[in-house]
């Protein structure tokens, strides 16, 4: 019984949330309509655009379970004296939360002090109203309102103080429920992948639309990536949800979703060492209504998800051929809750490029032997000075694109050892006076 509730239940979503994904045989959307990973070339459309419809306000059939949550509000008020900060507490249908625990967190930033934080805690009165009084007004001084409710948290924008006027805050807290089952969830996954030296990059979007009035606090729930999966990481949105990286299982969803869309971008990694063809599983969490799967490809190289529509070549903004596939499900299918994916005939290195490796390697080899028999005849100390400052900024180089992800773990230390080596020789062939 309860293996057939959920499969309804998955089932009204998935008819509920069709604006989620497009009809079939939509043209491909163009700029930002298209919700991408971050940092991930867009695709460029082949003719007109479309972009998803909002959903249904209202009446009739599933579309009327959709939820417009009311927006929450920071806004300057001459009303209010300087250094004050009036809080607003409010449910799903507008009415005052009295009674309720508020938090005011507050973020000093100076380049003398550096980074300090402090809390004020305060409880709304029977209009769902708290005020914060004689407050720092000044430039390093932020401040930010939270609710803390059934182990689910509720952010306002944080927000600065102006010296002339205060600034009055509306927040809606709605009921929270940690199982997904009684929640209206649907979500979104889209997965960049890109080869990228000694391993693969994928990027990846993940959007959760929350439907109903009830805000959904996951717990446990997980996105599986291949136990070898490295180097996860991404940035919690502005209300707190983001993923913790979960050694190898995945992605760990935390962060409270309500009403509304929720969008989290992290990347990834697989280790790569030449093979022709790469295979990976993805465990989803529960209610995903579409998947989009990309990767930036070769002439020769082909894409394949389980299940999955035939991958389709397009290209990007810089001209890069990318293979792309989508499923959507429709409303009598099986949720979706695993993709197998595989990059087939990758392109490998040639006996061409080993020779050419080798021979770069034995001019390296010779180039340093001759400058070794030759130091004594070297040009003045400048030459050495030179050359060193030219290895330092290779080197800082190096660590900001190992930083930025760029560069893999195996490539940044053989390049850095080597740079690391070049630098003592010039120490080395650098004459006293240096």
């Amino acid at each position: 019984m309860r293996t057939s509730s959920r499969r309804g239940l998955a089932a009204l979503l998935l008819s509920a949330c069709a604006f989620v994904a497009q009809p079939s045989g939509a043209q491909e959307p163009e700029g930002d309509e298209e919700p991408l990973p971050a940092g991930h070339p867009q695709v460029g459309a082949q003719g007109g655009s479309q972009a998803a419809p909002s959903p249904p306000r209202g009446s009739g059939g599933s579309g009327s379970q959709m939820f417009q949550p009311p927006p929450d509000s920071n806004e300057e008020d001459t009303r209010l004296p300087a250094g004050t900060i009036a809080v607003t507490l409010l449910d799903g249908d507008n009415a005052p939360l009295p009674n309720t625990a508020v938090t005011l967190g507050i973020l000093h930033n100076s380049v003398a002090k550096g980074e300090s934080r402090e809390h004020k805690l305060a409880v709304t009165d029977a209009n769902g109203v708290v005020t914060f009084a004689n407050l720092e007004h000044v430039s390093g001084v932020a401040y930010r309102v939270s609710v803390v409710k059934d182990g689910g948290t509720f952010w306002a924008s944080p927000f600065g103080l102006s010296a002339e006027k205060g600034m009055r805050v509306s927040l809606h807290v709605y009921p929270v429920t940690h199982d997904i089952e009684t929640a209206l969830i649907v979500s979104q996954v889209v997965v960049y992948a890109e080869m990228k030296d000694d391993r693969v990059q994928f990027e990846q979007a993940l959007t959760i639309y929350n439907l109903g009035r009830v805000a959904w606090v996951p717990d446990g729930v997980m996105l599986g990536l291949p136990a070898d999966f490295t180097a996860l990481n991404g940035q919690d949105s502005m209300s707190g949800e983001g993923v913790t990286s979960i050694e190898k299982k995945g992605a760990q969803l935390h962060g409270t979703f309500g009403p509304g869309q929720h969008t989290i971008d992290f990347r990834w990694q697989l280790p790569y060492a030449g093979e022709k063809d790469v295979k990976f599983d993805e465990t989803l969490i529960p209610h995903v209504a579409v998947m989009r799967v990309m990767a930036a490809a070769s002439q020769d190289m082909k894409l394949i998800a389980s299940g999955f529509p035939e991958a389709e070549p397009r290209t990007d903004a810089q001209g890069q051929r990318i293979l792309i596939t989508e499923k959507q499900l429709r409303r009598d299918e099986t949720p979706l809750t695993r993709v197998h994916v595989e990059m087939l005939d990758l392109p490998t290195p040639g006996p061409a490029n080993k020779i050419a490796t080798a021979l770069a390697a034995f001019g390296v080899l010779a180039g340093l032997g001759y400058a070794f028999t030759a130091k004594k005849a070297a040009k003045p100390a400048a030459t050495s000075k030179e050359e060193r400052a030219r290895l330092l900024a290779e080197l800082e180089e190096l660590e900001r694109a190992h930083r930025a992800g760029d560069v893999g773990p195996k490539t940044h230390e053989r390049a850095r050892r080597e740079l690391i080596d070049a630098i003592a020789r010039t120490l080395v062939a650098a004459p006293r006076a240096e």
